[in-house]
């Protein structure tokens, strides 16, 4: 089972829904959520997971438009092992952020794109499943 750190989207409606998008597969658990870039920071280094959803704000075109998303997006890959990254974008910021996507590591997800948040999900997941930490 793949673990899920959702970041960036605050308590409610919306964060239950992604919640269960994400878990309607018995393959991916949410196992946090947070909003703010210190106690998201401080949950990867605790939990260490599989894949970490970041909730991008609306008008962002760039990682380095928003220290707090940049600050997270960095932490995250920067974990032993990496985390893998679904960037959850508005979709005017598709395509000016798809210069970062990574496959199998990090993807870019528009908004309400369901198939497109699995796809990436199972990306990460068989990529995570098929890495052998003892190669060299």
């Amino acid at each position: 089972m793949m673990t899920v750190l959702v970041v960036g989207v605050p308590e409610g409606e919306e964060l239950e829904r992604l919640r269960s998008r994400i878990q309607s597969s018995p393959h991916f658990r949410v196992i946090s959520h947070a909003n703010g870039q210190a106690v998201a920071l401080a949950h990867a280094r605790a939990l260490l997971p599989d894949i970490t959803v970041l909730a991008l704000p609306d008008g962002l075109d760039s990682l380095d438009g928003d220290p707090d998303v940049l600050g997270v997006f960095q932490g995250v890959r920067a974990l032993d092992p990496p985390s893998g990254v679904v960037l959850h974008a508005a979709s005017d910021a598709h395509r000016a952020l798809s210069g970062l996507e990574v496959d199998g590591a990090v993807h870019i997800v528009r908004d309400g794109d369901t198939g497109g948040l699995m796809h990436a999900l199972r990306a990460i997941g068989l990529r995570r499943e098929s890495c052998d930490p003892d190669a060299p």
